[in-house]
């Protein structure tokens, strides 16, 4: 059997973590009004609270620890569609972006 050389495989496995890690703080829930805003990679989802729990109980899993792909997948399985963004959706996502951005500065 052939194996990687060692070093190889800490790098694969150090980018694996890294992913990993910006998967998780890129995976964001906002409440706003009665809807919840699920902001994964760079796509913001607006769902309802029931749909939300909809989708997690689909997938096994909290919606911030999925990767988008699996998010649309379990939203599809559960037969949840998405609502529409208001302008108060947008101004709290760009509220939560600064404020994001502003604790990355002050590290």
């Amino acid at each position: 059997m052939f194996r990687a050389p060692v070093a190889r495989r800490a790098v694969r496995h150090t980018a694996r973590r890294t992913t990993r890690r910006v998967m998780r703080r890129t995976a964001r829930r906002l409440l706003v009004g009665g809807a919840v805003l699920l902001m994964v990679g760079g796509t913001a989802y607006k769902l309802g609270q029931s749909d939300v729990h909809k989708v997690e109980q689909t997938a096994g899993k909290p919606v911030e620890q999925m990767s988008e792909p699996e998010l649309q997948a379990a939203m599809e399985r559960a037969g949840v569609q998405e609502q529409e963004m208001t302008p108060e959706d947008e101004r709290a996502m760009e509220a939560a972006d600064r404020e994001e951005e502003a604790v990355g500065a002050a590290r």
